[in-house]
């Protein structure tokens, strides 16, 4: 599992923990995953075959509300959504790097989510997180 991603500048996210307080929380896959940007392995996920039809999905690093449950679909072996929660105009996740390369992060905390795909026909908005 490498890093693929930007390094995460907390300063950037009201939600703070020390890195020391954020290795306490996480298993080391979660750490690996969430604040070093790694790849979660294909078709592992304990949500990937997860579908509820009511709640929502949270960040597992702050648990701030990310994804309806409705907005998830069955992907290509990792967890899918079109529809992320926005809180008036703030949109609970964000976008770091360059449409080529396009990281979405955990707008409360910075926490790496994966990345977002666009243009491709799988959703209604065009766009697969």
């Amino acid at each position: 599992k490498m890093a693929t991603a930007s390094p995460i500048d907390p300063e950037l996210y009201p939600f703070k923990r020390s890195e020391e307080e954020w290795r306490e929380v996480l298993n080391e896959e979660e750490y690996e995953i969430l604040r070093l940007c790694g790849t979660e392995s294909y078709n592992k996920g304990e949500y990937c075959q997860f579908f509820p039809k009511t709640g929502h999905f949270m960040c597992r690093g702050c648990k701030f509300p990310l994804y309806a449950s409705t907005s998830k679909f069955k992907d290509q072996g990792w967890d899918g959504y079109q529809d992320c929660f926005y809180t008036d105009d703030f949109c609970h996740v964000s976008v770091r790097g360059s449409k080529n390369h396009c990281e979405i992060a955990c707008s409360n905390c910075g926490s790496h989510l994966g990345h977002v795909f666009y243009g491709e026909r799988h959703t209604s908005t065009g766009e697969r997180h």
